[in-house]
């Protein structure tokens, strides 16, 4: 039989919680992976509380530490989880089929506040391609996804969603305000696709389409990730092919 707890013992177990999370996602926003000591002095915890809750996080899956660097970053916690949501759950094999008949990386994500959210990731065979992961958080004024995910949006929603101008400047060809964001928007909404050329990392493309997905609590988007060396006019037509292909077996399953 579960104790029932006193309200102070409860106020205490929420604020042990609440510094938890504070811990987890301090590795989505801030750093894949970071100290005990760098926890502590970003959150302004005490060491031997940041030590007690690294401790339990550690043994619950929800962090893990590198063998040689002993630095953290985050466990499959989140990711065995994911099982239970059913959008994940239909769009994995949609996506690796992609994944592995175009050797890129293919993947999933939603907009959550001002960021990129990945859902599901899908590694391609190719041996020059982007690694992404589960719980990954981008910008998304600067990427193909972040797009797609702000032109499901109506504008005003969209503006906001993107953030105080001028948006990050991550290389030379990143867009920085709403005047010129717009209209790439809106060319979203009319083709149904969007594309990143080299505005969030040098080198790197991404074409993203939109997924109908009546369940979710906000928009959702795949795309795929490759070096603008493989990023012509026909290889990325093809690719929004595939995924809008994907995208309709998504939301056929569902």
């Amino acid at each position: 039989m579960r104790k029932q707890l006193s309200p102070d013992e409860n106020k205490g177990s929420v604020g042990t919680l609440a510094r938890g999370l504070d811990i987890l996602e301090l590795f989505a926003t801030d750093s894949p992976e970071l100290t005990q000591t760098e926890i502590s002095e970003r959150l302004g915890l005490p060491v031997p509380t940041v030590h007690r809750l690294v401790k339990l996080l550690t043994e619950r899956g929800w962090l893990a530490r590198d063998g040689a660097s002993r630095r953290l970053r985050l466990g499959l916690g989140a990711a065995r989880l994911l099982p239970a949501v059913r959008l994940p759950d239909l769009a994995r094999e949609p996506l690796r089929a992609l994944a592995e008949r175009s050797g890129e990386t293919v993947n999933l994500a939603t907009l959550d506040g001002s960021d990129v959210l990945y859902l599901v990731s899908e590694s391609g065979s190719n041996l020059l391609t982007l690694r992404s992961h589960v719980g990954l958080r981008l910008p998304v004024h600067a990427t193909g996804l972040g797009k797609c995910l702000l032109a499901q949006l109506d504008d005003e929603d969209a503006r906001r969603a993107a953030g105080r101008e001028p948006y990050p400047a991550l290389t030379a060809r990143t867009i920085t305000s709403w005047e010129k964001l717009r209209p790439q928007l809106e060319r979203v909404r009319r083709e149904g696709v969007a594309h990143s050329r080299e505005e969030y990392e040098v080198g790197l493309h991404s074409i993203a389409v939109p997924l109908a997905w009546i369940d979710g609590d906000g928009p959702v988007a795949l795309n795929v990730s490759l070096p603008s060396s493989r990023a012509g006019r026909d290889a990325t037509a093809e690719l929004a092919r595939e995924l809008q292909a994907a995208a309709e077996r998504i939301t056929g399953a569902a």
